[in-house]
């Protein structure tokens, strides 16, 4: 399955509501519909889109990829940004069509596989991760760290877990969180979710063992939560527990255990067996951002040397 995401000139998404008699009739989705043999998803959504809208489109970017498990049916779905079309969107097959400011969307019933998507397109797909407690100072470094990275221009971050006494902890937390904020930026906390809330997070930030040791979702719907995953196992579990994205770590290098490569047809593999969109880590900026999508996921997670743009 192919699907496009298309935005009008104040900033509106299109979505389609599935007509009565076809699977989960009622919900809204991002058009579009199943590839062809042998076509490409490029070519796919420009036919899907043409026979579902009434549109050409000009030209449109791989955006995420996910693999659902409905009840009676799994469904691969790829995800593209359309950035250019030519004509005005209809519903050609009988389909209702709206215009929905994106922060309305999450209100409408969407099929499970959409919604994962829908949280995506608010995102930087950019995810800074903080350098790991042994390795920066705690307090005036991280803020440092922190500043950088937002005058950088990235707009989502994460806190580490750096296991201070409580109220140390809360205090930088929320001292961050107003610098965040400052920059209209989301950040997660890597820790102990009961105190998302009070540390004002935007959400959760799971590692491997936190991750296998939780039997739900450890925050709200409203809130945003992503686990750090290594394989199968970690991925079944990230979407058994209803997560909204993972973070694909690589193994080291063989030659080499300090550098963090992917095999990029391991790494698509996953995304083919992930239910939530994938951000990878390892050695990768956010120049790599392109091929990260060409095989399936969504963004990149690193440190990034924060002085990059």
């Amino acid at each position: 399955m192919v699907a496009g995401v298309i935005y009008d000139q104040h900033g509106r998404l299109l979505l389609s509501q599935r007509p009565a008699g076809k699977h989960l009739a009622g919900t809204w989705e991002f058009p579009g519909g199943k590839l062809e043999a042998g076509e490409s998803r490029e070519s796919g959504l420009a036919r899907e889109l043409a026979e579902e809208l009434g549109i050409q489109v000009l030209a449109s970017e791989p955006l995420l990829s996910l693999t659902h498990q409905y009840a009676d049916r799994s469904v691969r779905l790829w995800l593209r940004a359309v950035s250019a079309y030519q004509g005005q969107p209809v519903g050609r097959e009988g389909q209702a069509l709206d215009w929905i400011e994106p922060a309305q969307a999450h209100q409408l019933a969407m099929p499970a596989a959409d919604r994962p998507m829908l949280k995506a397109l608010d995102l930087d797909p950019r995810y800074v991760l903080a350098p790991e407690p042994d390795a920066l100072d705690t307090g005036p470094a991280l803020l440092a760290f922190w500043q950088a990275a937002l005058r950088a221009g990235y707009r989502w971050l994460q806190f580490p877990d750096y296991r201070l006494p409580d109220a140390r902890m809360l205090a930088l937390a929320r001292d961050c969180s107003t610098r965040a904020r400052a920059f209209g930026a989301r950040w997660l906390l890597q820790g102990d979710p009961e105190l998302v809330e009070s540390a004002g997070a935007d959400g959760i930030h799971l590692d491997g063992p936190t991750l296998q040791a939780c039997s739900s979702r450890p925050v709200s719907a409203a809130h945003i939560a992503c686990a750090s995953c290594r394989g199968p196992e970690d991925l079944d579990q990230a979407g058994r527990i209803g997560l909204d994205f993972v973070i694909l770590l690589p193994s080291p290098a063989e030659n080499n255990p300090s550098t963090m490569s992917w095999d990029w047809a391991d790494f698509a593999d996953l995304c083919a067996r992930s239910p939530l969109p994938v951000l990878a880590a390892g050695a990768l900026a956010p120049a790599d951002l392109a091929l990260v999508r060409a095989h399936g996921g969504f963004g990149v997670a690193g440190r990034f040397g924060v002085d990059e743009p």
